[in-house]
Formats: structure tokens, sequence, C-alpha cells
């Protein structure tokens, strides 16, 4: 990671879980970077909690024009509450794939499970979705993380994991528990859902989600124009890219991957003109 993303990931760390973290020392140029991830990621909140909590190391030199425009965010934000769930596509609660969404649909609508098991299942499934579509969760693996310190006792672990393995999730599981232990410090001994063995990997599959996010999904979408019968894709790279990507994550969920693609497709034409 480079110091951006470095400080970044400390200040979340320090806002949502109230670590104690020492940044290093960034330009003017590099915190306005920091402030601009931060929204992209929809985390202004926590980031600017953890700059509170950090606000007398030496090396934390924002000017009053940057404090200033922090707390506009924060006004803004509270002001709106921000929802970037607010696509239908990206909704947590339903899976592309017809049998695992049927799957899925049985232990929601199932009264006689316990409500916490089954709202870990939708965190987990909600950065399922975004890992597939959007780039990385950064807001939804802070949530996930909160979730399990909260209430992460009161799972039924038995019967999550029974849901897990029907729903071929396991894979997807562990790359969520890995990224919770690499970017928002949490250890094995939290997260009940890993295995022993890591990935190695780990690290340069978070980067490239994090740049990935740059690029959202609604950046391919088809569109056609007003005055003219041809149809064109908004932006032919970031439709490749995604491409790549599904083919990428198709070993840590082959069953949903290639159906999340077509429904993504499909979505994308729904953006032209009949």
């Amino acid at each position: 990671m480079n110091i951006i993303q470095r400080n970044f990931f400390r200040l979340l760390r320090c806002g949502a879980f109230k670590t104690t973290e020492q940044l290093e020392p960034m330009s003017v140029f590099k915190w306005d970077r920091l402030c601009q991830l931060a929204v992209m990621h929809n985390v202004v909140l926590y980031v600017y909690d953890g700059l509170q909590q950090c606000k007398g190391q030496f090396f934390l030199k924002l000017t009053e024009n940057q404090w200033n425009n922090w707390q506009k965010l924060v006004n803004d934000t509270n002001s709106h509450l921000q929802d970037v769930d607010s696509d239908e596509f990206l909704r947590a609660d339903h899976l592309t794939n017809p049998l695992l969404n049927h799957k899925l649909q049985d232990i929601l609508d199932d009264e006689k499970s316990d409500t916490t098991s089954r709202r870990l299942l939708l965190l987990i499934i909600r950065i399922v979705r975004h890992i597939l579509n959007e780039g990385m969760p950064v807001r939804q693996l802070v949530e996930l993380g909160l979730f399990i310190r909260q209430e992460g006792a009161k799972v039924d672990q038995q019967t999550f994991m029974k849901w897990i393995n029907g729903l071929r999730l396991q894979p997807m599981c562990q790359l969520e528990g890995e990224f919770l232990m690499l970017l928002l410090g949490f250890t094995k001994e939290e997260l009940f859902f890993i295995e022993e063995k890591a990935n190695k990997n780990i690290e340069k599959i978070a980067l490239e989600l994090i740049e990935f996010t740059n690029t959202r999904s609604q950046d391919w979408y088809f569109s056609q124009d007003s005055d003219s019968i041809f149809v064109h894709n908004s932006n032919t790279s970031a439709m490749f890219s995604h491409v790549r990507r599904s083919a990428r994550y198709f070993r840590y969920y082959p069953s949903e991957s290639v159906t999340n693609f077509f429904a993504s497709f499909a979505h994308s034409l729904s953006h032209i003109e009949e």
C-alpha cells in the first residue's frame, strides 16, 4: 500500500474500532487525496472520528481550509445519510444464481432461525455483491467488523456454517475474513468462519479491489443517444475490466460469478431507450 492508503486505514481503524495508531507524515496534497478516498468509500464519519482521535499527533498536519472541508463533509453526510446501496441491483438479500437464491430465500424466510445469524449472512452476501460488481467494499467491511465485535457472540455458529456451505460461500467468507485481518486489524480468533489456510496474495487482491473502486460498474452501462439508433458503451475499458474481474473471482464463487456477470450485462442494457 502507498502512504495515503496506509494512513487512510489507520484513521479508519481509529475511528471505527477505537484503536491507537501512529500516522505517517504527508503533504497537503496527499491529505486531500486521503479525504477523497474517504468520500469515495463512503466512510467520511469513521475517518473524521479517527482524525479527531489522532489530532494531537505531530505528523497530523491539516490546514484550516482542510479542517473546514472535513467539517462540511461530516455535516453533509449527517444531513443526507448517504446510501451507496440504493441501486436495486446491489440489494444484499438476493443472489443472481436461481438455485442458490432459492436456498437463500428459504433461509431468510425461516422464522425459527435466529435473527443475528441471518443478519450476519446478509452482511457477508452484501460484501460478495460489492466485490463482484463495485470493487473493495470498505464501508461494508467496517460494518461487518462492527457487527462481529458487537453481536458475534450471539451467532449460532453451527447453523451459520451450514448455511455458508449450502450456499457455497466458504471461499468468499475466507476472503472477507482475510480482508478484515489485513485492513481492519482483526485476529483469526475473532472470525469463526475462516480456515487456517491463508491466501498469500491477499494484499495484492485487496489493492486491486481498492483501485477498481475508482471505476464503478455504472461506468460500463450501455446507453443510446436520443438522436441516434446506435448503442454505445460508456466506458469500454471499464467493461473489459469488469469481465477480467469476473474471471478472477470465478474460483471464489463460480456458481454466482457467471450469473452475476450476465445479470450485470442485462442490467446495463436497461439503460438503453426502448
